[in-house]
């Protein structure tokens, strides 16, 4: 039942899925995470149910993650980049992990505020990146050692 309505929600759009990273076996057995094509839906539902907080840091990492989220799976559909498009399935992963063309992935992590670079620089060895992405409440874009790190708010624009 329930898998046959978020079939429908992914067919109007509303919603898609990330499927975790690996081989076919995991595919099937991790759940896969869904979100809105709108971060706004998301947020909207909430105000309307009476759980939207601003002040709730959970819940606006919730909405940071869906945002970007949406803003990769649309250039994954539109512009075919990344070619591929997961989330990390081991507990205390990153946020996601983009495959590009020639099959190297690269880490990325979202995160309102400050955000640690452990994350990051575990999933960089373990899935053996050249780099990986910290988008965050950090001031301005950089990089150092191996860690593009990116604003929310310049991510929002692009």
């Amino acid at each position: 039942m329930i898998r046959n309505i978020l079939d429908v929600l992914e067919k109007t759009q509303l919603v898609f899925s990330v499927k975790p990273y690996g081989g076919a076996g995991k595919v099937v057995r991790k759940p896969w995470k869904y979100y809105f094509l709108s971060p706004s839906i998301n947020a909207a539902i909430r105000f309307k149910l009476g759980v939207y907080d601003i002040r709730d840091r959970e819940m606006i990492g919730i909405l940071a993650e869906n945002l970007i989220a949406s803003y990769l799976f649309r250039m994954k559909e539109t512009l075919n980049i990344p070619t591929g498009f997961f989330y990390a399935p081991e507990k205390e992963g990153v946020a996601f992990l983009l495959q590009t063309g020639t099959g190297e992935i690269i880490p990325v992590e979202v995160g309102i505020g400050k955000k640690d670079e452990g994350q990051i620089k575990k999933a960089i060895a373990r899935y053996h990146s050249e780099y990986g992405v910290l988008i965050s409440g950090t001031e301005e874009i950089s990089m150092k050692k191996g860690i593009v790190r990116i604003p929310i708010t310049n991510f929002a624009f692009v």
